[in-house]
């Protein structure tokens, strides 16, 4: 190697690192003052989205990376005694109160046709029915001295008067709360099949009521307190019972089915161009600029190209391509 060469090399290699954090700094520097639309075409990178898409779906292996994690991030969560709160940046609470707190109303129609299955359905029947029940138990109660309360006082006197008739006595009365128990009990599963569709009305007219949309805004931040204040292992628990693998599995699939679409790259590609010609002749270091991300950016990311610049320059075939460059 020539003279020169060698002294060039030898630069590079040098332990401060000079030369080749000024040459990552002109990458990072060229890279953020080029458009965005002119870093890469809209084709190159439609395909290396598919490309990704395609490797992570392929076989078993993102699947097993997701589960050994969930496994992993579960177990480490079951011995956990903070709440979500105390991992929850302290900036990010107002922002997050602000948006679950504001008030929504839904539409009526819709939120009706969101409700109406027959999980919500059952669970209406039920307080429904329960709630009958215990009013038909109440009347029971205070019947102790209607129906059957009289059929005991009517056998009571028929004794004395008729002999044997008091025990008739007592027998039709029994009778005849036993056709009004059988007669109600009709009435109730006829009133449970129409309420039960006219509860459910009722709720999504309450919750699409302007009205309540503040009620409901104070419900939704209680709800984002309790789950604050949970411990993360008791969270955790909950989240287990979802099984988040099958979640996995769904995601797996959709990804799949998109990818098996004939004109998914051309989707893709289309979306992308339309990004890149909304930004024009922005740059990426502008954007930085603009979210004052721009100094951390190029210091971090200078530092990581000098890194691997300096792992680079100190291998052999490095040295040899160095080498052929000054013959």
């Amino acid at each position: 190697m020539e003279d020169a060469a060698t002294r060039a090399l030898g630069r590079l290699r040098a332990p401060e690192g000079a030369a080749l954090t000024a040459l990552a700094a002109l990458v990072v520097d060229e890279t953020t003052r080029t458009p965005m639309r002119s870093l890469a075409t809209p084709r190159w990178l439609s395909g290396q989205v598919v490309a990704a898409l395609e490797a992570a779906v392929q076989g078993d292996a993102l699947r097993e990376w997701a589960r050994n994690r969930l496994h992993l991030e579960s177990s480490k969560l079951q011995a956990e005694t903070r709440s979500l709160r105390d991992l929850l940046p302290t900036e990010a609470e107002p922002p997050l109160k602000q948006l679950l707190g504001r008030k929504y109303t839904p539409n009526e129609p819709l939120l009706l046709r969101i409700i109406d299955q027959p999980a919500m359905r059952g669970l209406v029947r039920t307080v429904l029915s329960d709630t009958v029940t215990r009013f038909r138990k109440r009347v029971s109660d205070v019947d102790a001295g209607l129906l059957g309360g009289l059929g005991k006082r009517a056998a009571a006197r028929g004794r004395g008067l008729f002999g044997n008739l008091g025990g008739m006595a007592e027998n039709l009365v029994e009778v005849v709360k036993e056709e009004v128990d059988s007669a109600m009990e009709g009435r109730v599963r006829d009133f449970l099949t129409h309420a039960t569709g006219e509860a459910l009305k009722t709720v999504a007219r309450y919750l699409a009521d302007p009205a309540h949309a503040g009620q409901f805004g104070e419900m939704r931040l209680a709800v984002l307190d309790v789950v604050l204040d949970t411990p993360l292992s008791e969270l955790a628990a909950e989240a287990d019972k979802l099984e988040p693998e099958v979640a996995m599995d769904v995601v797996v699939a959709a990804v799949r089915s998109m990818l098996a679409a004939p004109d998914f790259r051309e989707r893709v590609e289309d979306r992308i161009a339309a990004l890149l010609a909304e930004s024009g002749d922005g740059t990426f270091g502008a954007w930085l600029a603009e979210v004052e991300l721009e100094q951390v950016w190029r210091e971090t990311t200078t530092e990581l190209v000098s890194d691997r610049l300096r792992a680079v320059v100190h291998t052999e075939p490095f040295a040899a391509w160095w080498s052929d460059l000054f013959r």
